[in-house]
């Protein structure tokens, strides 16, 4: 009985309490201990004076009273709740994602939510901007012109509504083609497709200029685009023929996607109010747009559409087609070669040169396109490091098993890729969005800017720190929340231990 009690063994200690961390982790040398002590001193004097100053000299009033115009700026007053929306539906959405994503055993709902991140951008954008919506006699007579009279399409520069439309719906016929399996299915789904080619006929039949000035016939770029789109959209469809529940997914993209197509066709003014678009929620265009929102607005769009961009980019830098190559390589050093700043004044100054006359793009769009070209450079080459590190033999495995190099790609070597190089590429996303602050040197007011014009207000001449305090706490917290979620990313991936 004593032998058999000498040979137990109790369990190690794993946690070692307030005073044993304390000694551990702050006092576990002379070294450590005077640092800590000099720490806690220098926190004591600098804490003192900033809750002294906080609570008897600060003047808040100047945020306090003006937080309305420091969070959305020149936003029409009674379209706020417009944001209120837009808000909750996200704080709903990242709510039921992280509930769904923390029960592993159900992964039936994951495609719906899915489904609604890739409408979100959509939803908020018909939110915060507005949006026209055709009557059903505007819808009667605009169709009418597709039928009958074409050319008042090309009269009133309104064209590249059927390019619109024949992207989308050759972008769901292919995907449509490889994931349903059942032939009525495949039938039913892409006669939205065919309806639109039917309605573009008489359109495809008139000349406009194309390439180099040469007037061709718009069949010609209308078949090229749905052509293109179609094979894109096999391409995608094929990646996600292993997705659960993909068929229902696809199906209500269709039904949701078929309302907006006609949106897209017949949103246009012809100069007969009575079969004119109205305004189902007030316009508010983008260069109103300040503050907070505009920050937010800004480095959302660039966050989203440069991490695309910038994986193409990667992928096309170490491509084998030379012009696809070169191309990738020009661009990459010559975006990196140049400072935020430079690409932001020449999306001002020379992206309207470009462009067609009459057409003109909302400062506030000419900066967004400037900051993902930008980002986009930047994750290009941390792309690129992280599919260097992609071992070749699975290449060659992957290769070995039948799968095309399309499947090899977005299945194994981006996933590895993309796994490795996370902090990388959420410390950029933390850099563009600070970069937003830039944006005041091309006439922008983004939250820096509205806190300028606040301080030289009269009555808050001298709130220069209250101000720019708050400026920083904003800063700080998503800045800090964008690094926490990456840091459970990782965790939750196995890249680093969770703490």
């Amino acid at each position: 009985m004593e032998r058999a009690e000498s040979s137990s063994i109790k369990p190690p200690v794993t946690s070692l309490g307030v005073l044993g961390w304390l000694r551990a982790n702050l006092f576990s040398s002379w070294i450590n201990s005077l640092l800590t002590i000099l720490t806690l001193i220098l926190i004591y004097f600098f804490g003192r004076v900033l809750v002294i100053w906080s609570v008897r000299e600060a003047n808040w009033s100047a945020v306090t009273n003006n937080l309305g115009v420091l969070t959305w700026g020149r936003y029409p007053n009674t379209e706020v709740w417009r944001l209120g929306v837009s808000l909750i539906l996200i704080v709903l959405m990242g709510v039921l994602t992280w509930v769904q994503w923390s029960r592993q055993e159900n992964q039936r709902s994951r495609p719906v939510l899915l489904a609604g991140w890739l409408m979100m951008p959509f939803v908020l954008t018909i939110l915060i901007r507005g949006i026209t919506m055709p009557t059903f006699r505007t819808i009667i007579n605009n169709i009418g012109y597709y039928i009958v009279h074409p050319d008042v399409l090309i009269a009133l520069d309104q064209t590249w509504r059927a390019n619109a439309a024949l992207t989308l719906t050759g972008l769901l016929a292919g995907a449509s083609w490889m994931i349903f399996q059942k032939r009525r299915s495949r039938i039913l789904t892409n006669v939205g497709a065919l309806v639109v080619l039917a309605l573009m006929v008489p359109l495809s039949t008139l000349s406009q200029p194309w390439i180099f000035g040469l007037r061709t016939p718009m069949a010609i770029p209308m078949l090229l685009t749905f052509g293109l789109c179609l094979l894109i959209g096999r391409a995608v469809g094929r990646s996600f023929t292993n997705m659960v529940g993909r068929a229902h997914v696809l199906g209500a993209i269709w039904m949701i996607s078929l309302p907006i197509v006609v949106i897209v066709l017949t949103t246009f003014e012809v100069g007969n109010e009575a079969v004119d678009p109205v305004e189902a929620l007030m316009i508010v265009p983008p260069n109103i747009w300040s503050g907070i929102l505009l920050t937010l607005s800004l480095s959302v769009v660039s966050i989203a559409a440069s991490f695309p961009i910038g994986v193409l980019l990667a992928l096309g830098r170490r491509s084998s087609l030379p012009v696809v190559k070169g191309f990738s390589i020009l661009f990459i050093e010559l975006v990196r070669g140049v400072p935020l700043i430079s690409i932001l004044f020449m999306a001002q100054v020379m992206l309207p040169l470009f462009l067609p006359l009459g057409v003109n793009i909302d400062r506030v769009l000419r900066a967004m396109a400037g900051m993902i070209l930008f980002t986009a450079a930047y994750l290009a080459e941390i792309v690129r490091g992280g599919l260097q590190a992609v071992r070749n033999e699975q290449v060659e495995a992957a290769r070995a098993l039948g799968l095309n190099e399309f499947l090899v790609t977005s299945l194994v070597v981006l996933p590895q890729a993309l796994r490795a190089v996370i902090p990388p590429i959420m410390g950029q996303f933390v850099s563009i969005f600070k970069d937003t602050s830039l944006v005041a040197i091309v006439g922008l007011l983004d939250v820096l800017a509205v806190g300028q014009s606040v301080i030289k207000a009269r009555e808050y001449l001298g709130a220069v720190r209250e101000i720019y305090l708050f400026a920083g706490l904003f800063y700080f917290v998503f800045s800090y929340a964008m690094s926490q979620a990456s840091r459970r990313l990782e965790a939750r991936l196995g890249v680093v231990e969770s703490e």
